[in-house]
């Protein structure tokens, strides 16, 4: 029976148990994040995953990932050019589900040693595939589920059983803990109350990403003002223009050619001309620069 042919559940909830496998074996801690490492609770039964999220322990990503390269997993995007957050990269694998690594989880600004303790507090764990995997505890999962609707363009789905099904004591305590990894912009974000943020550079980001308006260069202007470095900035600068040559070959399934790469990059300028070309007219009819 070739992989095609096993529904993407299965392999989904089996890889799990593959990587718990592996990075027990390397000596690697790490959190399952959503799908299936999700509290039945907090997930519809039938809503389902079409990869696998893990999150690393600060010190242990460069042995995960030689441990997933040593059984045949392929890096198809890096953590620069992953996302805006820069904090996972895809690996593929022919038998298995791709499997997302993150580094960190987008939206608290707490160090990411912090962040990993707090999810990992109390040591819960959760059958997958008859395989016990390392979970965040209660709390962590409904806070990760909002932070992720913030960067869901618009969906909303996380949050049907996560927050909207949950108690009052459960969202003080999600609201307690985004607070204490001053998350509570990203958290504003994933429920709806950016308006309420002040002051916070990165608000324009997350509303972008959050689905609650904002175009192409929007986004960029946005991923300027978050910058935090010379850097940041730069890497901004040159993602403005370039073609993020991971994303492209992971949309196309293949490794693009030259032309392709051309198509895609004269694509992305003439959006970015005509994106320049309404901003300036709109300029114009307010009367000018503010």
């Amino acid at each position: 029976m070739s992989t095609a042919e096993i529904p993407l559940s299965a392999r989904v909830h089996l890889s799990h148990a593959v990587i718990e496998t592996i990075a027990l074996d390397a000596g690697v801690d790490l959190l399952h994040i959503k799908g299936p490492a999700l509290l039945p609770e907090l997930r519809r039964p039938d809503r389902g995953s079409s990869d696998v999220d893990v999150l690393v322990a600060p010190g242990h990503v460069e042995r995960f990932e030689r441990a997933l390269a040593q059984h045949g997993w392929e890096r198809r995007s890096g953590y620069a050019s992953g996302s805006a957050f820069q904090h996972a990269a895809n690996w593929f694998h022919d038998n298995w589900a791709y499997v997302d690594v993150h580094a960190r989880w987008p939206g608290p600004r707490a160090s990411v040693e912090e962040v990993f303790t707090a999810f990992a507090e109390g040591g819960h764990l959760q059958d997958i595939a008859h395989v016990p995997c390392r979970v965040p505890h209660r709390t962590a999962q409904i806070l990760i589920l909002v932070l992720h609707t913030a960067r869901s363009h618009g969906s909303r789905a996380d949050l049907e059983l996560a927050w909207n099904g949950i108690t009052d004591e459960d969202r003080d305590a999600a609201r307690a803990l985004a607070e204490r990894l001053q998350a509570g912009t990203a958290f504003a974000a994933g429920l709806g109350e950016l308006d309420e943020v002040r002051g916070d550079r990165t608000a324009d980001l997350w509303r972008y990403y959050s689905g609650q308006g904002g175009s192409r260069l929007g986004e960029w202007k946005a991923r300027w003002r978050a910058a935090d470095t010379l850097r940041e900035r730069r890497d901004v600068l040159a993602g403005v223009v370039v073609v993020n040559r991971d994303h492209l070959r992971m949309e196309l399934g293949h490794v693009p050619s030259r032309r392709e790469l051309a198509a895609r990059q004269w694509q992305r300028i003439a959006v970015l001309s005509r994106e320049m070309s309404a901003a300036a007219r709109r300029r114009l009819r307010r009367g000018g620069p503010r």
